[in-house]
This record gives C-alpha cells, structure tokens and sequence, in this order.
C-alpha cells in the first residue's frame, strides 16, 4: 500500500483529480482489507489533523509544494495520503508486534530490552533534535515530546514511531528529490531534509496512533 500510494503521487501529482480518485481507490481497499472500525478512525484523525498542520507550514514558510491544484498552499490530495499512509503505518507496526512477541513470547527479557534499547535511541535523537533546530519549532516539538515520553511509551508506541519516521521520512525524500515540493531551511543540506523530519512523522504516527486506540477502546468496553 505504501508504494502504491508513493506511486501515485510520483505519477500522477500533476493531475489533481486523477490523483484523488486513486488515493480515493486506496483507501478503500485498506478499508475492505482489513475492516476494522480503528484503521477508519485512524484514515480521520490523520487527515483532519495532518492536512491542517500542512496548510499551517507552507503558510509559515516551511516548506512549498509545486504541483497544481493546490488549496491553501497544499494539494487537494494530501488528506487522502495522510490518511492511507497512517492506516498503513498502524497495520505495519501491529504486524510487527505480532513477529516479535513470536520471537519473544510472554513479554522474555529479550523482548524488554530490545524495546528499552529502541527507545533508548529514539530519545537520544529527539533530545539532539531539539538541540540543533530553531528554537521556536524546538519548543512546540517539546510540547509534544512530553506527553509522549510520560504517557504514550508502550511497545506499540514504540514501533509506530519507528514505522511512521523512517517510511515517512522516506517518502518524503523520494517525492521532494522530484521536485514535488521544496524545504527552505533543511539543516542537512547534503539531502535537502530537515533533520527534525523524522520526529514530526514518528510523534504524528504516535499521537494518531493513540487517538485509534482510545476508540479500539472504547469499543471493547461496550
């Protein structure tokens, strides 16, 4: 699903429409898929709260897109990707839970420190993120960072930060290497990204992740 989306926006970000409907199709083979009420919710979530924050970046100057179509600085199709590939991320990350309790069954010692070192390393980034990028996106970072350090640091946490930083971050760079869109101020220059783009995608997936989770739930309990 992650490269099929990838490819439509490679193929067909210059055709608005085109690109809607195939996203669109996308989104409803995820749903036929797998069929629960969670990844719905999480295609929501992800969209009304990602499709904001975009407009509220290319107003800020953050960074802008090139192709046509665009509403508010942003492409009529950015909620359908935003929604498909946080769908997607929750269904990489649940499957590989699935592996590793195959591998380290009834939480063994294994299990526990291979998640401590994984979120070991992920907070040691966060915290040399936070040192280097301006200090105005340093501080909302943090606002985020905290809740998620103290409440939202669970092993499924732990993967769909994973999931969603390193496919996130590298779609990004695939579709920004052709030219769909440009960063203004990318501290790695080498490759055009800012170095906090793993961050902003791994706290998404969690946040999003979470907000799934709490109607998973909510469900259960009724």
């Amino acid at each position: 699903m992650g490269i099929y989306v990838v490819a439509v926006v490679v193929l067909c970000w210059q055709r608005p429409v085109w690109s809607s409907v195939l996203l669109c199709g996308c989104l409803g083979i995820q749903l036929w898929f797998w069929g629960q009420k969670a990844d719905a919710v999480m295609m929501i979530a992800a969209a009304l709260l990602g499709t904001p924050s975009e407009m509220v970046c290319v107003k800020l100057g953050v960074w802008t897109y090139s192709a046509p179509g665009l509403v508010l600085g942003i492409p009529v199709w950015i909620p359908l990707v935003w929604a498909s590939l946080f769908c997607l991320f929750r269904r990489v990350s649940l499957s590989t839970m699935s592996v590793i309790r195959t591998l380290w069954p009834d939480e063994k010692l294994a299990g526990k420190i291979f998640f401590a070192a994984l979120g070991g390393l992920i907070l040691v980034y966060c915290f040399i993120t936070v040192l280097f990028i301006n200090k105005t996106i340093a501080m909302i970072y943090t606002i985020f960072l905290i809740p998620a350090v103290i409440f939202w640091h669970g092993q499924r946490d732990i993967l769909i930060f994973v999931v969603g930083a390193v496919f996130g971050t590298l779609g990004e760079y695939i579709c920004m290497k052709l030219g769909f869109w440009q960063y203004h101020y990318p501290l790695l220059r080498s490759i055009g990204l800012p170095i906090s783009l793993p961050l902003a995608w791994g706290l998404s997936a969690v946040i999003i992740g979470r907000i799934a989770r709490i109607w998973e739930t909510a469900t259960e309990a009724e």
